[in-house]
């Protein structure tokens, strides 16, 4: 992670890591008037980003939801003080926000640990009833 910006060193990994999803994540950016390439956009890149690892649960596709999570979980471990808003706060809250209780459920063991605890403490574990 670059010292000088971390969220900014997350976004490039992510874009590096992951450049089919980039692209789409550049181009929602876009289409709301915010430039991708701005080092002030990384915590809208990232929750835009979060809207990808959203649609592969939807898809039910394992192996990408454990690779996003996995990824955003591991640079959160590097530098927890430094990236715990972008990853609490712009990825973490925005994860499965219009997912299907289903999906959620299906997903939750995928997830990698610490995005699990910044969504329950957000939303609440999906895997237990609450009514």
């Amino acid at each position: 992670m670059n010292a000088r910006n971390p969220n900014t060193s997350l976004v490039t990994a992510l874009r590096s890591r992951f450049e089919a999803e980039a692209a789409l994540t550049d181009q929602w950016l876009r289409e709301r008037g915010w430039d991708p390439a701005d080092d002030n956009t990384a915590l809208n890149w990232v929750e835009a980003f979060a809207d990808r690892t959203t649609e592969v649960v939807g898809r039910r596709d394992a192996e990408a939801v454990r690779a996003h999570t996995n990824f955003i979980a591991a640079a959160y471990r590097t530098e927890p003080e430094a990236l715990r808003t972008i990853v609490d706060v712009s990825y973490s809250e925005n994860l499965m926000w219009d997912s299907s209780t289903e999906d959620k459920r299906w997903a939750w063991m995928l997830i990698a640990p610490e995005i699990r605890q910044f969504f329950t403490e957000m939303w609440g574990d999906p895997t237990i009833d609450n009514d």
